[in-house]
């Protein structure tokens, strides 16, 4: 059975097992939040629901995805323009002067707090592997919470244990992506280890697991659903289904070919 959190979605920082030197990385659909503040009678304010988790991890870091998934190959990612895909909150978070944006192309994160200097900075080779912000989740024992999203939308790390295990249903793509920042500009080249054209992945057996493990824990508040859990617990649950042969994708020759007759389009 769900926890229920009694109180608001301002409530939701206190009510989790977090402790003010954690850092936290927020997938979340607000949506469900901002319907059940107005049934009460209150808006939802974004602004507010983040600043009271920096006031619960006021020694730790915050992590807001900020993926721009929708690029290509050849494309060009501009720090402060180009837009997340990763819904409302991040797009309220970008526009806030206390988060630093990360410089990975593809997935990028705002950051604030104790690691936000360092994720700055980073620039690996690798936008899902070593280097990248879930090598840094690894290291730093991150917590994640999502909020009525399924891990299908939001649990990018698990392409991190996939490259670390040379998974043969993925394989590294090399990319060149233009980039822009405040006071210069660049290209960067990085591996993108990413799914074969008739894969698809698929994290339902996941998702159920970790709840029935116990390793996500699930809480409810109104009407909306959070999963609560430590990345590196998570990594040992991903690492033992694949170990036990376990899919955490599925075989789509239709996806394949649909995906051939674009290119063909394309070029014609």
């Amino acid at each position: 059975m769900p926890t229920k959190i009694i109180g608001t979605y301002e409530d939701v920082a206190t009510s989790l097992p977090l402790k003010s030197t954690d850092s936290l990385f927020i997938a979340s659909d607000v949506k469900q939040l901002a319907l059940d503040a107005r049934s009460a009678g209150k808006a939802f304010n974004a602004n507010t629901f983040i600043e009271s988790f920096q006031a619960k991890l006021s020694k730790g870091t915050l992590l807001i995805p900020a993926y721009t998934d929708n690029l290509k190959n050849g494309d060009t990612f501009d720090q402060a323009k180009s837009k997340p895909t990763t819904g409302a909150l991040s797009n309220k978070v970008g526009r806030r002067k206390d988060f630093q944006r990360s410089k990975d192309p593809l997935h990028s994160v705002y950051a604030w707090g104790k690691g936000a200097e360092e994720i700055a900075e980073m620039d690996g080779n690798s936008s899902l592997g070593e280097g990248s912000i879930f090598h840094w989740m690894h290291d730093n024992a991150c917590k994640m919470m999502c909020i009525d999203v399924h891990f299908q939308n939001s649990l990018t790390y698990v392409h991190f244990v996939e490259e670390q295990r040379k998974v043969t249903y993925r394989k590294p793509y090399n990319w060149t992506i233009k980039r822009i920042f405040k006071d210069n500009s660049d290209e960067k080249s990085f591996v993108f280890y990413s799914r074969q054209p008739w894969v698809l992945t698929d994290l339902e057996l996941l998702q159920n697991r970790a709840i029935e493990t116990g390793v996500a824990q699930v809480f409810q508040l109104e009407n909306a659903e959070i999963l609560f859990f430590d990345i590196r617990e998570m990594h040992q649950l991903i690492e033992k289904m694949l170990d036990n042969g376990e899919k955490l994708h599925r075989i789509s020759l239709m996806h394949f070919v649909k995906g051939v007759a674009k290119k063909i389009l394309r070029r014609n």
